[in-house]
C-alpha cells in the first residue's frame, strides 16, 4: 500500500519509566543535576517528560523531505503509556491511508506494536524500524524497517516496495541527508541539552552495546552539521549545551575537524562528548579544550578487568584512568564514568570492586552515569542469553529496572540489589564532593 505524500506522522510514543522512575534513581538524578549546572547553569532535569529532543525525528523528517514528502509529528511523549489511549489519539489525528512510522525502544516495543496492530485494523499503514525490529513478529506493521534507514530506504517502503526493507549505510558512506528540526519546536524551554551526531556507528565491538554490529563509522558531512547547527541557533537559542552523539568521540579524526570547523566562532556552544580511555590522547584533549568540551563521558562499566574482558571490551588499568581523568581536570575538563551494572557474568567480587572504584575520589572522578544491563537484540549478548530470559514483558526491560535474564553467578534479586547499590554508592560519593546548596550558579534553571 503506497502512503500519500502528505499524510505521513512520525510518533513518539512514551515510555512506561518516566510514569514510574525507581525512587532511588531519581533522588540520585535530582542531585547529579544539581551538581551539573555547575558547569552548565543552564542544565536542569526535566521532570515527567524527554530528557532531550527525540532526535530521530529530526533525522527521519529531514530524509522524508528530501525525497518529496510532508511528515507531521504526533507527540505522545506525555500520553499515559496505555494501548488504548495511545491507538486513540493516533485515530484522532489520521485518517484511512495515513502512514504512521515508529522506532519504538525496549521498553516500549510491546507498546507500539499492539498500537500498530490497532491502527492497521483501521485502515492505517505503519512501519516500524529501530534496534528492536528483530523482536517484531509477521502482521505486527504493515511494514518492518531493519537497519541503518536512508532516505532510498523510506521512500521504497512508504512506496509498499519490497519488505521487510534493509538499507545499511555502508563503509566509507557519508550521511548527506540533512535533519530537519521544524516539528520539534515544541521542546523549546522544555530540555536541557541537544544532541548532534558528526558521525554514526563505533569500530569497537563491546558485547553488551546495541550498536557493536555496525564495526564501521559513517561520516556527516560538514555542511550537514553546519545546517543542523543554524537549525539549533534559529529554533533553540536558549540552549547553550551540546551532547556529541558519536559513540566514541575521536574514532574518525575528519569529524572532529569537522566539529572544529563548523563551531569556529560560536563561543557561546558548550559541549559533552563521550568516549573510551583508548581514545584519549594529548592531540584529542587538545582538540576538546578548542572545541568547548566541559563533559567527558569515559566508558568505564566496571573495575573487574575479567567482566570487561568476557564482554571483549578493552580493558583499563586504574592508574591510566586516574592519569587520563587528571589531564582532562587539568584543562578544566570534568569527567563522568559510564557504570554498566548487571553484566551475565557480573560477581559479587566484581561489583565490589567496583562500588571501590566509585567511592575512592582519588580517580578524580566528577559524576556517574548509572545503567543496568538491557538485552538489546542486537547486542552479541543477546544471542548467548535469549535461553536464560524470563521475562519477555518489554515495558521491563528498563535500564533503571531488574535484569530480565537469569544471571551466570547471582539471582535476579540480587544483580539488581548490585546496581541500587551502585546507586547509592554513586550518591554518596556526589553528596561527599559537593554538599546541597554548594557552588549555586547565577540563572540557575533546575526543576529538581
Amino acid at each position: 500500500m503506497m502512503a500519500r505524500r502528505d499524510h505521513i506522522h512520525i510518533v513518539q510514543l512514551p515510555f512506561p519509566s518516566l510514569s514510574a522512575p525507581h525512587p532511588d534513581v531519581v533522588d540520585y538524578y535530582r542531585d547529579y543535576g544539581r551538581v551539573f549546572s555547575e558547569v552548565a547553569s543552564d542544565y536542569f532535569v526535566p521532570e515527567g517528560g524527554l530528557w532531550e529532543l527525540p532526535l530521530w525525528v529530526a533525522h527521519l523528517a529531514g530524509m522524508l523531505k528530501s525525497v518529496g514528502y510532508v511528515p507531521r509529528f504526533s507527540d505522545l511523549s506525555t500520553t499515559p503509556p496505555q494501548i488504548d489511549a495511545c491507538a486513540a489519539e493516533l485515530l484522532a489525528q489520521t485518517r484511512v491511508g495515513d502512514a504512521l512510522l515508529f522506532s519504538p525502544l525496549a521498553q516500549n516495543l510491546d507498546l507500539a506494536v499492539a498500537v500498530s496492530r490497532q491502527l492497521m485494523t483501521c485502515g492505517r499503514v505503519t512501519l516500524l524500524g529501530g534496534n528492536m525490529t528483530p523482536l517484531v513478529a509477521d502482521g505486527d506493521a504493515t511494514i518492518v524497517h531493519h537497519g541503518h534507514v536512508t532516505p532510498q530506504g523510506l521512500e521504497a517502503a512508504l512506496a509498499g516496495r519490497h519488505p521487510p526493507m534493509v538499507h545499511p549505510l555502508k563503509r566509507g558512506e557519508v550521511a548527506s541527508w540533512r535533519p530537519s528540526y521544524d516539528l520539534l519546536d515544541g521542546y523549546r524551554g522544555k530540555v536541557p541539552l541537544l544532541r548532534l551526531n558528526a558521525s554514526h556507528g563505533c569500530l569497537y565491538a563491546c558485547d553488551f552495546c546495541g550498536d557493536a554490529w555496525s564495526r564501521r563509522l559513517v561520516l556527516v558531512e560538514a555542511d550537514v552539521l553546519e545546517c543542523e547547527v543554524t537549525q539549533f541557533e534559529q529554533r533553540f537559542p536558549e540552549i547553550g549545551l551540546i551532547y556529541i552523539g558519536d559513540k566514541t568521540f575521536g574514532q574518525s579524526p575528519e569529524a572532529v575537524r569537522n566539529l572544529l570547523k563548523v563551531f569556529a566562532g560560536r563561543d557561546r556552544f558548550r559541549f559533552i562528548v563521550q568516549t573510551h580511555i583508548l581514545a584519549l590522547d594529548d592531540d584529542l584533549i587538545g582538540a576538546m579544550e578548542r572545541l568547548g568540551v566541559v563533559v567527558v563521558e569515559l566508558g568505564f562499566e566496571s573495575a573487574s578487568t575479567s567482566l570487561l574482558r568476557e564482554n571483549h571490551k578493552p580493558h583499563l588499568q586504574l592508574p591510566v584512568l586516574a592519569d587520563r581523568i587528571a589531564r582532562l581536570t587539568e584543562r578544566g575538563i570534568r569527567v563522568v564514568l559510564n557504570v554498566l551494572s548487571g553484566l551475565p557474568g557480573e560477581t559479587r567480587e566484581d561489583h565490589c570492586r567496583t562500588l571501590d572504584v566509585i567511592s575512592d575520589r582519588r580517580t578524580g572522578a566528577w559524576l556517574y552515569n548509572l545503567y543496568n544491563f538491557v538485552p538489546y537484540p542486537l547486542a552479541p549478548q543477546f544471542a548467548r542469553l535469549r535461553d536464560r530470559i524470563v521475562d519477555w514483558t518489554y515495558a521491563h526491560w528498563r535500564e533503571d529496572g531488574p535484569p530480565v535474564f537469569v544471571p551466570d553467578h547471582v539471582t535476579r534479586e540480587q544483580s539488581f540489589q548490585f546496581f541500587l547499590e551502585k546507586v547509592a554508592c554513586a550518591h554518596d560519593a556526589v553528596l561527599r564532593s559537593r554538599p546541597v546548596g554548594a557552588g549555586a550558579v547565577a540563572g540557575d534553571r533546575r526543576l529538581m
